[in-house]
């Protein structure tokens, strides 16, 4: 019995031929005169059709010939829908093997053996638009039987079911007198990839995918006999769901990395298993409610990637991977962080050559006068393009020299400009802490210690010492990082000015630096300069200052590019306003605003205290940085506060027990640092506390975005190889969440000593340092119920042995009756 079913088979063929392009009728060759056929009436359409479709003129070959079909369109009404995909497919007859791509006007085929004469093979051209709208004309060719070869008699079995997801045989049969030179099975509908083990043998494996309902598939059985005569019989398989069947599921799932910048490529990995080993099937997708899409490469595969773009706002994008069986499936999301990073601050030389550009002396120039050197606040001084719109909001006399700057007296009214005073009360008020919320992923954040606090002999370090000469030793140690923070008051001055000074050493304290005595002179730039070449992938030298007021106390800046002295001003005595000023006021104009503090050994090296401290009332009310006095605008950057420094730690001694805690409850955002603040040649030691960073990297931007998010902890002297993990709703330390007031919220911490488990007391302190949980071990869960009584916590670890407190993690802010708190910006 013969049966020929060519749709199916052109179908298969045509599968191998991937996506089809445009074409139209002028960028093909003719066909030979031969086939040029007398124009027909264009197809019949539903009366809206705007293209006409010909398949060509009716041909009659010979068996075996090559011949070749010529399809056209053209516009028949006022579409201006152009022609995007055309394909050609063999409907009825014997098939005819094609010769050439099959989505192109102009194909050949190969024209099959045939018995007896009246065979006909129907064709169709098929024509798509841009749109999506179908046209369709068809051809018939006749085959004449000129090969005196008989063709083989086939059979591909009885039509079945089976279960989709099992292994099943193939059986065809096939004989001729003339002999059989091959066979060949193939999967005629619908087109997957589906794998046929001995598919040019008679007998073949398949196995169908997991389905959820009945689904037919169609295999052609092909023999061809010694004189090239084909002949194919089809047999239709249906695939059942399984009765066993179970869904895959997904094993792992990871947006890597989960916090990612501009330009940055993040893979999108998943895992499957499947219990029945079916074949799974991926795909990744973005979800609609997304601000905006992102092209997802390879979104069939298992990994599959994005490119993210550059933004000037933080967003969390949502992406979700769904693997299937063919019948059943699972899905999982994750989300990606997207938060933008500061652009590299323009040198000297930049700056030299585009004094206006953001981030040099004249910036405000530039923002102020547009590219056209016309005042970009005539028009409205009061709209977004006008840079100075919140002074003249607040300034009626700059609004109206803006419009006008020819008014008599604007000069010295624009001047205000220029005094820090007047820019403190006019610009908006700096972001705050509680506002944002760090991003944060599990795979895109690791654990670096290092040294926060240090000293050389560009201060009072050991003499002879320079920066590069502790980064070199802290490397060697194994440690992520180091900051010098030498004294501030020591930056101009070419000594070294330390106790040891007064010994026969004296005229080494001359020169701080002997090694390059240039830099002695230039020690702020030459810490920079020491910085940059002891930094590698694996480790990053940090210079910061540490600015000391015996009276109010020291603090540490970090990452600003300019220095101030405590001691030249009244800030070493009388008020540390000038200090703040500073701290506040734009790092173009010289001011620090691009820094991070942190307050250093509270309640230490206040020489004044003791003298002052008969002051009825409680004693010099500047002690511990004016009684921590919170200062708004210096919220976000005001980053941490010394737990543990030198030998000792400091907290305990704090008002109430905890100076952390104590200066948390005064509005300061704070996390627990521990320093060095070593001035000897052991820089690194173990003998010596550490803070250990989550952050993406070592680097500078990433060091300075962990400390911006609070998240770092303290670890003491001789505990360096504490690590710690404290989750309150899976997010980490430094979080600031905003819930319901009475919502219970789930938490979780654990504490270890290197790879080992670190049997300690465990204290959850919260506002006024209040112990409301205590835990026994290395690891626990807890639960707490938000409340407006306890809008931190933070954990105190302390040594069985000794009831010492050996390490300190940063606070997770929980704000009563708030929402949820957007990505911060830093």
């Amino acid at each position: 019995m013969h049966r020929y079913w060519t749709i199916a088979l052109l179908t298969a063929t045509l599968s191998l031929t991937g996506c089809g392009g445009s074409s139209s009728d002028n960028e093909q060759p003719q066909p030979p005169d031969k086939q040029q056929p007398a124009q027909p009436d264009p197809p019949p359409t539903d009366g809206t059709a705007d293209i006409s479709v010909n398949a060509g003129a009716d041909l009659t070959v010979n068996e075996a010939d090559e011949f070749t079909l010529y399809g056209s369109s053209e516009l028949t009404g006022q579409s201006d829908q152009p022609v995007v995909r055309v394909l050609w497919t063999q409907l009825e007859g014997p098939f005819a093997a094609v010769l050439t791509q099959p989505d192109q006007n102009l194909v050949s085929f190969s024209a099959p053996q045939v018995e007896g004469n009246g065979n006909t093979l129907v064709f169709q051209f098929e024509v798509e638009t841009l749109d999506g709208q179908i046209y369709t004309d068809k051809v018939t060719v006749t085959v004449r039987d000129v090969i005196a070869n008989t063709l083989p008699e086939v059979f591909a079995g009885q039509d079945r079911s089976v279960i989709g997801g099992e292994p099943f045989t193939l059986v065809g049969t096939a004989a001729d007198d003339d002999g059989i030179a091959s066979v060949r099975w193939s999967l005629v509908d619908p087109v997957e990839p589906i794998s046929i083990s001995g598919a040019e043998t008679q007998q073949a494996t398949v196995t169908l995918p997991r389905v959820s309902e009945n689904r037919t598939y169609r295999f052609a059985f092909q023999a061809v006999d010694n004189h090239g005569g084909a002949s194919v019989d089809v047999v239709a398989v249906t695939a059942q769901p399984a009765v066993t069947n179970t869904a895959p599921v997904l094993q792992g799932l990871q947006v890597n990395p989960g916090v990612a910048t501009g330009g940055e490529y993040v893979a999108l990995q998943a895992q499957a298993i499947d219990a029945e080993n079916d074949a799974i099937q991926y795909e990744w997708t973005q979800s609609p409610n997304d601000p905006f899409p992102l092209a997802i490469r390879e979104a069939s595969a298992a990994n599959a990637q994005i490119v993210v773009p550059e933004l000037s706002d933080p967003v969390t994008l949502n992406f979700t991977v769904t693997v299937t069986d063919g019948a059943l499936q699972d899905s999982r999301s994750a989300e990606l962080q997207i938060v933008p990073r500061a652009e590299p601050k323009p040198g000297f030389f930049d700056c030299l050559f585009n004094p206006f550009q953001a981030d040099c002396p004249l910036q405000l120039i530039g923002d102020l006068i547009g590219d056209g050197g016309v005042l970009r606040c005539e028009d409205n001084p009061f709209s977004l393009d006008c840079p100075l719109n919140t002074l003249a909001r607040v300034s009626p006399p700059i609004a109206e020299c803006l419009v006008e700057p020819t008014l008599e007296g604007c000069a010295q009214v624009l001047g205000q400009l220029a005094d820090p005073l007047f820019v403190f009360r006019t610009l908006p008020r700096p972001d705050m802490a509680s506002e944002c919320t760090p991003a944060f992923d599990e795979l895109s954040f690791e654990h670096y210690a290092g040294v926060i606090h240090g000293h050389t002999g560009y201060s009072d370090g050991a003499i002879g010492s320079r920066p590069a000469t502790a980064f070199d030793r802290v490397a060697q140690q194994g440690h992520s990082f180091m900051a010098v923070t030498d004294h501030s008051d020591n930056a101009r001055l070419p000594l070294t000015v330390t106790g040891d000074c007064f010994s026969e050493q004296f005229l080494d304290c001359l020169i701080a630096d002997a090694e390059n005595p240039e830099d002695s002179f230039r020690k702020w730039y030459a810490t920079r300069d020491q910085a940059l070449e002891a930094s590698s992938p694996t480790f990053t030298a940090l210079r910061g200052l540490e600015w000391t007021s015996d009276r109010f106390g020291h603090l540490n800046v970090l990452f600003s590019d300019h220095v101030i002295n405590a001691k030249t001003g009244p800030g070493y005595l009388v008020s540390m306003g000038l200090f703040w000023q500073w701290f506040l006021y734009p790092d173009f104009l010289g001011g620090g605003n691009d820094g991070v503090l942190v307050f250093n050994h509270p309640g230490r090296e206040d020489l004044f205290e003791n003298i002052l401290s008969t002051i009825p009332g409680g004693g010099d009310p500047a002690f511990a940085f004016n009684n921590f006095e919170h200062v708004p605008g210096a919220n976000m950057r005001v980053v941490g506060l010394e737990v543990f420094g030198k030998g000792s730690e400091y907290d305990s001694a704090g008002r109430g027990g905890s100076w952390l805690s104590y200066a948390l409850d005064k509005g300061w955002y704070l996390g627990a640092v521990g320093s060095e603040d070593h001035h000897g040649t052991s820089w690194g030691a173990p003998s010596l506390p550490k803070t250990v960073m989550i952050a993406r990297s070592n680097s500078v931007s990433d060091l300075k975005e962990a400390m911006l998010a609070r998240r770092f902890y303290a670890v003491a002297q001789n505990f360096n190889d504490i690590r710690m993990d404290f989750r309150i709703d899976n997010a980490p330390m430094g979080s600031r969440l905003g819930r319901s007031e009475g919502f219970t919220l789930q938490g979780r911490f654990e504490v270890n000593r290197g790879p080992e488990a670190f049997n300690s007391v465990v204290e959850m302190v919260t506002r006024g340092n209040r112990v409301v949980q205590t835990f026994s071990g290395s690891q626990s869960t807890f639960s707490i119920d938000v409340s407006a009584d306890e809008p931190y916590y933070f954990l105190r670890v302390r040594n069985p042995e000794t009831g010492r407190p050996v390490a300190f993690s940063s606070p997770i802010w929980v704000e009563a009756d708030a929402a949820p708190k957007p990505l911060c910006r830093y």
